[in-house]
């Protein structure tokens, strides 16, 4: 709604990170040489509000790439087990609404299939600023198609960058407080809510369509396209280097491996990233593997992207981000795959 659109002065961005800072570890894009990279920030810190899209996503903050969840210690069969102690929550400043539909996926995975309360937690606890694009972050995004581009969910401000002021719209009772203990509250002007509406109308001529069908349709594609030869295609292009699920804000699988010392009398239960396309990933005791070729094992990527997470989740698992397509040492596309198994409008 417009009434609850406020004037924010770039200026005040400082103001912005210390208050968020007396309760959050304040993480925001910030630039390394030639690319961003999502980091803790202090006020004074160069926020790069007009980056591109970040190599990870903001899911490395939520589920690590690696993790002890607890370590032990013990003797004569007793054993005392330890958790790590509980870190300060996270606030967000300047999310991309594919990062924030990576955010909303991860909380179905975690809530509804694993149950991991230690993600679902950090997620619930965390503060998130979103923020507006005007035009593609990488020639291979397609987030417009994935309906994730004007996604603002779950974040509590919004922000458009209009230049030396920011348009800040309130979701969340606790986003208003904050910005109130930063800055007055002073409603857009009717001349920038104009200038809102003409940017916001412009950005669908920058960003353009590249499927020809909704993604409602991909589940009932994907299963028509089952035998079909571009998997082959595709696969014998792949490498198994999983950089597609390491750059994916919505990959959510893991490894589970208790580290001891040799007597056992001391060691740690660890998680850590792990990814379908990576050799191995479907194996299971026995030496059984569900998937053993690079065509089943893009295939299921695609498919769990596309069909999968949408039947079970109800929220399609691609955000059209582009990053995976981007990273591709062999450039496998999922856009051209989505595109070639949907077909016509």
């Amino acid at each position: 709604m417009e009434h609850e659109i406020y004037r924010f002065p770039r200026g005040r961005l400082d103001a912005l990170v210390e208050r968020l800072g007396r309760e959050f570890r304040v993480v925001a894009p910030v630039k390394k040489a030639d690319q961003h990279v999502w980091e803790e920030v202090r006020p004074g810190a160069p926020i790069a509000l007009d980056y591109p899209t970040t190599m990870l996503p903001p899911r490395q903050f939520f589920a690590p790439q690696r993790e002890v969840l607890f370590r032990f210690t013990g003797s004569d069969g007793l054993y005392r087990f330890e958790e790590p102690p509980v870190e300060r929550p996270l606030a967000l400043l300047g999310v991309h609404g594919c990062d924030l539909t990576g955010l909303r996926v991860m909380r179905s995975f975690h809530e509804s299939s694993c149950r991991d309360r230690v993600v679902t937690d950090r997620l619930d606890q965390s503060f998130v600023v979103g923020l507006a694009c005007w035009v593609p972050c990488l020639a291979e995004a397609f987030c417009r198609d994935m309906g994730s581009l004007e996604n603002e969910i779950p974040a509590d401000l919004y922000l458009w960058d209009l230049g030396e002021t920011l348009l800040v719209k309130v979701l969340k009772p606790r986003g208003r407080a904050v910005l109130a203990d930063v800055s007055a509250l002073e409603a857009a002007t009717a001349d920038e809510l104009v200038l809102l509406r003409r940017r916001v109308r412009a950005r669908h001529e920058a960003f353009p369509t590249h499927l020809k069908f909704p993604p409602a349709k991909l589940p009932v594609a994907l299963e028509a396209a089952e035998a079909d030869i571009l998997w082959d295609a595709n696969a014998d292009r792949c490498l198994s280097c999983g950089r597609c699920n390491l750059v994916c804000p919505t990959c959510t699988c893991f490894d589970v491996q208790d580290i001891a010392t040799l007597d056992g009398s001391s060691g740690s239960r660890v998680r850590s990233w792990h990814g379908c396309q990576l050799p191995g990933f479907s194996k299971v005791a026995g030496g059984h593997d569900f998937r053993p070729t690079r065509t089943q094992q893009l295939r299921y990527r695609i498919f769990r992207k596309g069909k999968y997470m949408p039947e079970r989740y109800g929220m399609v698992g691609c955000t059209g981000c582009g990053r995976c397509h981007k990273h591709c040492p062999t450039h496998i596309s999922i856009r051209d795959i989505f595109r070639q198994v949907g077909g016509p409008a």
